[in-house]
């Protein structure tokens, strides 16, 4: 936990990781997705919120959200977003290994959009969506992300060519040597977890792409070529043959429905 403690207090500002025009693609294809199974009144847990991204948006759709991440300095953005225009049912810092402040099967919908790719060891994750499924109700949604492996050795190609075990290692675990930072996986790896736990998959989504082609290239855009960009990227986002070259997956489920 200290290394992903270090990541988000001091080489990661979370709450603007998404407002670059690269990182719209992430945020609006996320969005749209959320709008689809987020509905008024329904109680939300945005269980790794980071700095309240998408805890906001889904207060004024009107939904019931609470909100918690592990980084302090995240949780400390919430609330100071939330005094200027209270919105959030509830706010709190914890992790998701241990919900244990709620009740089993009192929310609607639960977003793990975070945890899961930060989470190393094979046992972390399983408690992870254990924990994060023991509060959804039964019939309820889950939405969980993830960063893609093959995306991944792509992007490090280059980088790494010149030592080859590095990324033979990296496929093969699906992280960096002597690091718990990030965990990669694969669309079918985790979709494989997923089932394990009795979860329906309803959607599996391209969040935003081969970044590693063209963010250079979408950040230079004007407006009227970026929106025919997305418009494109949403058209294919849940084209199977795109889900392994996307630097993050998206996938929507629902609990005790097979």
């Amino acid at each position: 936990m200290e290394e992903i403690q270090k990541f988000y207090n001091i080489d990661c500002d979370e709450s603007q990781r998404l407002i670059t025009q690269s990182g719209q693609i992430e945020f609006t294809t996320t969005m749209k997705y959320l709008k689809l199974y987020c509905h008024k009144d329904m109680s939300v847990l945005d269980a790794c919120a980071g700095g309240g991204i998408y805890s906001f948006p889904l207060a004024d759709f009107g939904c019931r959200v609470t909100a918690g991440d592990l980084i302090a300095s995240n949780v400390a953005h919430i609330r100071a977003e939330n005094e200027k225009n209270p919105k959030l049912k509830d706010i709190y810092r914890g992790s998701v290994l241990d919900l244990s402040g709620f009740y089993d099967n009192c929310f609607d919908v639960v977003l793990n959009l975070g945890s899961y790719y930060h989470l190393c060891d094979e046992m972390d994750r399983e408690k992870s969506l254990s924990e994060t499924l023991r509060v959804l109700k039964d019939g309820g949604i889950y939405i969980i992300a993830y960063i893609n492996r093959c995306a991944n050795y792509l992007a490090h190609f280059e980088e790494l060519k010149d030592n080859f075990s590095f990324l033979v290692n990296y496929m093969k675990t699906g992280h960096i040597e002597n690091s718990t930072l990030f965990y990669s996986t694969t669309p079918e790896l985790i979709e494989e977890d997923l089932r394990k736990h009795h979860l329906k998959l309803l959607r599996h989504v391209a969040t935003d792409g081969p970044m590693f082609v063209y963010r250079d290239i979408v950040e230079h855009m004007n407006g009227e070529d970026f929106d025919a960009f997305m418009d494109i990227h949403l058209k294919l986002c849940e084209q199977k043959s795109n889900l392994g070259y996307s630097e993050h997956g998206l996938i929507i489920a629902q609990k005790g429905a097979l």
